[in-house]
């Protein structure tokens, strides 16, 4: 059935639909329900990138468990409310480990110090230590490596950074924010395969930087 025939629907037959294969009866769930759960994973994460990411993965949660929704155990509203808690507080905590939270001080010379800081153990030269940053800086998406470099390369603020990519300014944070945390991961990573090749160990003092 075609998407306009469907948003008269209750939730209940949407999701006989869709159970159906019917797609367009996905799109109508979630324009019926993507701010709420939206809202619910807003006030769990406290960050709208986040919560926006959860909306997809609430709502692809649901198509690929669509055939275990049973009306007789509960709403569609009750049900994509419970996916969007569990999912948000899985988010949270995984948050936490990262210490995505902490990352309101990051200084905007990081990257570039924490790269000198890889160098340094493993002797990098110049180039060498260009040719990781932009390395690491690849690993990014196009929003996240724009962010940090705007921000850690040119000095821009996050007010700069909004007006120079038409996002607002918590986008534009979340994304900077999103880009340092990754950057981190990725290093931590190859650091600890450069260890483990030449046999050497200052794994602690590079991760110290972490905290």
């Amino acid at each position: 059935m075609e998407y306009r025939t469907l948003q008269g629907s209750p939730d209940e037959e949407l999701m006989v639909h869709l159970q159906a294969g019917h797609h367009d009866a996905l799109a109508v769930i979630v324009d019926r329900y993507q701010r709420l759960v939206w809202s619910v994973a807003k006030k769990i994460v406290h960050d709208g990138g986040e919560a926006e990411d959860l909306v997809q993965i609430v709502f692809l949660e649901l198509f690929k468990k669509v055939d275990l929704f049973d009306p007789q155990r509960g709403t569609l509203k009750v049900w994509l409310l419970q996916l969007a808690y569990t999912k948000s507080i899985n988010r949270r905590y995984h948050l936490q480990r990262r210490r995505f939270y902490d990352q309101a001080e990051v200084n905007e010379e990081e990257v570039a110090l924490f790269v000198r800081k890889v160098a340094s153990p493993f002797r990098l030269s110049t180039a060498e230590t260009s040719r990781l940053v932009r390395e690491v800086l690849a690993t990014l998406k196009p929003n996240q490596r724009t962010a940090v470099e705007l921000i850690s390369f040119e000095g821009l603020t996050f007010e700069e950074l909004a007006i120079r990519t038409s996002e607002t300014v918590s986008n534009a944070k979340h994304h900077y924010y999103r880009g340092m945390m990754k950057l981190r991961e990725y290093l931590s990573e190859k650091v600890g395969q450069t260890e483990r090749s030449k046999g050497q160990g200052p794994a602690s003092e590079i991760e110290g930087t972490n905290a």
